[in-house]
């Protein structure tokens, strides 16, 4: 029994006893008033966190012992807009570049308010490929590592064993990396790149690691570099391709190339997009997710595995509301609105998370990664993938033998482990073999090979040129 009731029953006894007496009964107690404001919960986004997709999605909870009688949301001081109060919520927006300030409000039947509150990024701040990496600092970007192709930006430095500015940039709200290339995205909607590209993807340039503008008919929101192909994203939720097309990887109804970024037809409001060695994802605002391009490990998710090309994007299904996406080299992972994460195609070192990998790993539609319950963003780059959870805790699974997990040990991990002496993050972006996340404290660490220096920290001059935990980024 509540306080509440139990004080209401007090009274009725005092009063039936009263009556008994011959007495007068005294009148019951008002009840006390109802103080208590609603409690709001944001599960997500996370404080802090980087959002990659053209859309914010939120989710949370609210509670109240009286009932929610009025609740709304406002993203970045716009009026507030009402919403059904409801235990558990959803609900999406547009972000902006930059920082974003969410308030979500509820009003109980006392007039108790509840507040929360977060800030989060639009645009991804982190990048890595095969050997460089990139982050966003300050709004500086930096690069470091490998530069055999350029792909660092600067036309003056070798390999950099820690991060360097990127000279003559516009101002940057996101970075995103191929293999060996590297693009930024604009605050004004442009996008440059460097390094070695999809052909087609940039005009003619004086040297590889210039940056170069990409010449585009609207303003570019999101964009994903393969090692021959690319897709960019428009404003507008239109998807452009360019470059190899064997596979029908380019969407365009054939396996002719592309010299030009060509829009792909029968994609409308798209929000995010990924590609893998020869396949394309898109991720449409109403949460479905359309795969196109070569399929021999089931990569589409369509049930099936077969060497044909697939040149037209179509819908996968039994995903559910999707909010972001992110693929490897043969395989995709997506991220249900529920928190859990779907995860298909290869999965010979368990880059699935499902808990099996060799020949019982590779799965033709999806399959739940285990562990991950309340997830906020995923990652994918070769055989490896990842998930930060909406507390800040960052799961890792697939291939390590390069460490690239931050498990501590080499050993290949087909179901989800958690990433050790990290801390809460906000961000992460997975690479061929190392990775790289910003923790909520602001500090950048690495983990995985170091051959070329990607890690940009100090390791010691002799042993094994890689670090199996997570290691400090030295900026300068």
């Amino acid at each position: 029994m509540s306080p509440r009731a139990a004080r209401r029953a007090g009274s009725l006894l005092l009063a039936l006893s009263a009556i008994a007496c011959g007495q007068e009964p005294t009148p019951p107690a008002p009840p006390a008033p109802d103080t208590q404001a609603p409690h709001v919960r944001i599960l997500s986004p996370a404080e802090g966190q980087d959002v990659a997709a053209f859309q914010v999605h939120v989710r949370g909870a609210l509670e109240d012992d009286q009932g929610v009688v009025r609740s709304s949301w406002s993203l970045n001081g716009a009026p507030p807009v009402d919403f059904t109060p409801s235990a558990v919520f959803t609900l999406g927006g547009r972000p902006l570049p930059g920082t974003n300030h969410l308030r979500v409000e509820a009003v109980d039947a006392a007039g108790n308010t509840g507040v929360a509150e977060v800030r989060f990024s639009w645009g991804t701040s982190l990048a890595a490929g095969l050997s460089h990496s990139a982050a966003l600092r300050d709004g500086q970007l930096f690069t470091w590592g490998g530069n055999d192709a350029g792909q660092l930006g600067r036309p003056d430095a070798g390999n950099a064993p820690h991060p360097l500015p990127v000279p003559g940039l516009a101002p940057v709200r996101a970075v995103v990396a191929g293999p060996s290339s590297t693009l930024v995205l604009g605050e004004d909607g442009g996008a440059w790149a460097w390094g070695t590209l999809p052909s087609g993807l940039v005009p003619a340039r004086q040297a590889p690691s210039t940056p170069t503008r990409v010449e585009s008919p609207g303003p570019v929101v999101d964009a994903a570099l393969g090692t021959s192909h690319a897709l960019l994203l428009l404003a507008d939720g239109t998807v452009l391709a360019v470059g190899s097309n064997t596979a029908g990887q380019l969407g365009l109804g054939s396996t002719a190339p592309v010299k030009a970024p060509t829009p792909v037809p029968g994609l409308s409001d798209i929000v995010r997009v990924a590609v893998g060695t020869a396949h394309s994802v898109a991720l449409r605002r109403d949460g479905t997710v359309f795969t196109w391009g070569d399929n021999g490990d089931g990569q589409l998710g369509n049930g099936e595995l077969d060497d044909a090309p697939h040149p037209e994007p179509l819908e996968v299904a039994h995903l559910g509301h999707v909010v972001d996406i992110a693929s490897g080299r043969d395989h995709v992972l997506a991220l249900g609105a529920d928190g859990r994460v779907r995860a298909w195609g290869l999965g010979m070192s368990g880059q699935l998370g499902h808990g099996r990998s060799g020949m019982l790993g590779s799965r033709a539609q999806p399959v739940e990664v285990l562990e991950v319950t309340d997830a906020v963003a995923v990652s994918a780059q070769a055989n490896v993938g990842f998930a930060l959870s909406a507390s800040g805790t960052l799961w890792a699974w697939g291939q390590n033998s390069n460490a690239q997990l931050g498990d501590g040990t080499l050993a290949e991990r087909p179901r989800p482990v958690r990433v050790q002496g990290l801390g809460p993050a906000r961000a992460m972006t997975a690479a061929p073999l190392h990775t790289l996340a910003w923790t909520r404290e602001g500090h950048c660490l690495a983990w995985g090979a170091n051959h070329d220096g990607q890690l940009g920290a100090s390791l010691p001059s002799e042993g094994s040129p890689r670090s199996p935990t997570p290691l400090p980024v030295v900026f300068p």
